[in-house]
């Protein structure tokens, strides 16, 4: 019994003696506790304004350090004294070599928001160093990736079911004319270092350019095999003359950033589908290969986009005995033959006008292809799931479909946030 008691009184010695040590560790512990939440919130909120400024800057840095505040004072509120907010807005972009050091694909602009803000301490004690108050900072770091200046090739088809009424009582044809010109409006809008570009390449049994005086109409794929059109895609393509004068209703409109000249010659009420033609896309797809081949100054990247209502037509063409040749599925031989492959092999090899001379995977030109079903729904079989991936095929059932897969293509309509 005296043992328990004996033991009783030391244990209740070593409790006197440690308490204050308790305590001490305690309010430390609170104290902490109060500084690791007052940052956790501060930063939350240093986070929330950076993101909210980097999708409505505004005019000016002192508009964007009072917009800052106010966002920070919302989520931050026992604090004392106001909130010290700092906001930094870099921009990087090609013309100075920052995309390039960067390692990014594309330039972009960060929003850095730091804070300070000062706190009334739940527990102080001059003794072991526990202020009356105390202080904590804050940042964050949002990337926005900005549009990049692209080179657009809409390759249209102008066969004669093009003209059939689709909705509003509009034609087909009239509705992608339509959407073509909301999307060149929106690329004059986009904020790029330099302007992007666009071209048009029409196409039904041939494709038509404008020559010296008159139109010309030309035919890629006037050889004796798939093969052979392959092996011969990037050579200067057959003049012929064929005789319905209907089938020059339109012509090519060259890569430009003279977007009003583009519109203009595309707008015009002559520049319809023929009552008589066929489709071909590949006549479209090689032309827009060509193009590209011998376009200068290219922009990082490269858009090609085939709008058709319908399958292709059967090939066929008379040899010199004039025996009418067919051939059945002659996208998907071309395909398979190299036609896409080809095409964008070269065109990603040639140098971009931001590259430098020694460029990193990110700098190299870029290629994207996809096509848009108007009113249609394409065979992903035929050769175009091959020709551009089973995932850039798509199927519009109205004008707006057009456009918004237009846009998913281009990939541009506002850059996006970092992951």
């Amino acid at each position: 019994m005296k043992s328990i008691k004996k033991q009783q009184g030391v244990a209740g010695i070593i409790y006197i003696m440690m308490f204050p040590a308790m305590m001490m560790i305690l309010a430390f512990t609170m104290q902490l506790s109060q500084q690791f939440l007052a940052h956790a919130r501060l930063s939350e909120a240093s986070e929330v304004a950076s993101l909210a400024l980097i999708a409505s800057p505004k005019e000016d840095d002192e508009n964007n350090v009072s917009y800052a505040r106010k966002l920070v004072d919302r989520y931050v509120v026992d604090n004392i004294d106001d909130i010290k907010v700092t906001v930094k807005n870099k921009r990087c972009e090609y013309k100075d070599g920052c995309v390039q050091s960067s390692g990014e694909a594309a330039p972009f602009t960060d929003f850095t928001v730091a804070a300070t803000a000062k706190h009334k301490s739940w527990i102080s004690y001059e003794n072991i160093s526990l202020k009356p108050e105390f202080t904590v900072n804050g940042s964050s770091v949002t990337r926005k990736f900005l549009p990049q200046p692209v080179d657009v090739y809409f390759i249209v088809d102008m066969s004669a079911s093009m003209r059939a009424t689709w909705q509003n009582g509009k034609s087909q044809i009239d509705e992608v004319k339509n959407v073509i010109t909301r999307v060149v409006n929106d690329l004059k809008d986009f904020d790029t270092e330099v302007k992007s570009r666009v071209a048009l390449l029409g196409y039904h049994n041939f494709n038509i350019k404008q020559g010296g005086r008159s139109l010309e109409a030309y035919d890629y794929a006037l050889y004796n095999t798939p093969q052979q059109t392959v092996s011969n895609m990037f050579f200067p393509p057959k003049r012929v003359n064929p005789s319905d004068s209907g089938l020059f209703s339109h012509r090519d409109i060259d890569l430009t950033q003279n977007y009003s000249s583009f519109l203009q010659i595309m707008n015009d009420r002559n520049f319809y589908p023929p009552r008589s033609a066929c489709t071909e896309s590949w006549q479209g797809i090689i032309a827009a290969a060509q193009a590209a081949d011998k376009a200068t100054d290219i922009n990082p990247e490269q858009v090609f986009i085939i709008l058709s209502d319908g399958a292709d037509c059967p090939w066929q063409r008379q040899d010199r005995w004039g025996r009418l040749r067919t051939t059945e599925y002659y996208l998907k031989k071309l395909v398979d033959g190299g036609l896409c492959k080809n095409l964008k092999q070269r065109i990603r090899q040639k140098p971009n006008r931001f590259q430098s001379s020694t460029p990193t995977e990110n700098e190299k030109t870029k290629v994207t292809m996809g096509v848009i079903g108007v009113n249609y729904q394409v065979n992903p079989n035929d050769g175009f799931g091959d020709c551009v991936g089973r995932e850039n095929i798509y199927h519009a059932t109205q004008g707006e479909d057009v456009y918004k897969y237009i846009l998913n293509l281009i990939n541009e309509e506002t850059g996006r946030l970092k992951d």
